[in-house]
């Protein structure tokens, strides 16, 4: 089986696909399947299917771990430097009207971030969101509302440490998107609903023919018209689905 992707366990994604079978479609889905399938389970096929594209692409873009906790434990550094800086009560340096060198290599690096490709962005995005969800968790400082104290601004800092080092932990407990869960998610859907309609889902191959199970059949039909995961020999097809059925449903 194979392991968890160390990502986070949100993505986002600009265009979600959509699919919709044609009626020639439908009447070669069907001889594949070797039954006919009504109009309700022609809809229940297709909106999990329509699922399944989603999760792909979640699945495909999710942002990996490392770049949240990059984030996190940046929020931390420098807030800590606040933080001391707010302590030791040293003056600012004067500005000189021309930007530092530190300056300089800051828009030197956004500018280099600016040119992300979209997947990127959406990749950012994530990061951004998730980020500032696991803080909000343990940020709570009623200290905010009380007016411009320097000790109250220090202990906000404080805490906004505190909240960093509980969201790495959280950061590390969280289960990011594994390889493969989405196609499993979709053959248990599959499943569901044939079963609920009184319909073939033995997934194996027939020994005395070689021919595979009708519900093998369908789902090498639908793969042909979604991005599909296992399109070797009919065998491997069923053992995959004897597999995806075995793993935990947890959408």
């Amino acid at each position: 089986m194979p392991k968890p992707r160390s990502t986070i366990p949100i993505a986002h994604a600009d265009d979600v696909p959509t699919i919709a079978f044609t009626d020639e479609q439908w009447q070669a889905i069907e001889r594949a399947y070797r039954r006919q399938l009504n109009a309700k389970v022609r809809q229940q096929i297709t909106t999990d299917t329509t699922l399944y594209l989603k999760e792909c692409i979640f699945e495909r873009t999710a942002a990996p771990k490392a770049t949240v906790r990059e984030r996190i434990e940046r929020i931390r550094r420098e807030v800590g430097d606040l933080e001391k800086v707010m302590r030791d009560s040293k003056p600012f340096p004067a500005s000189t009207g021309e930007p530092s060198r530190e300056q300089q290599d800051e828009l030197s690096r956004k500018q280099q971030e600016q040119q992300e490709q979209q997947e990127q962005q959406e990749q950012q995005q994530s990061v951004d969101s998730y980020t500032d969800h696991l803080i909000r968790r343990h940020f709570n400082d009623p200290r905010l509302a009380g007016g411009w104290r320097r000790d109250h601004f220090r202990g906000v800092l404080t805490s906004l440490v505190v909240a960093c080092d509980c969201a790495l932990n959280d950061l590390s407990a969280a289960e990011g998107y594994r390889d493969g869960e989405a196609w499993e998610w979709w053959i248990q859907a599959l499943t569901q609903i044939v079963q609920r309609h009184d319909l073939p889902y033995g997934a194996r191959i027939v020994g005395t023919s070689g021919e595979p199970s009708p519900f093998v059949a369908l789902v090498r039909a639908l793969q042909e018209h979604v991005p599909a995961r296992h399109m070797f020999s009919d065998e491997a097809l069923a053992k995959a689905i004897q597999r995806a059925r075995a793993a935990p449903g947890d959408k």
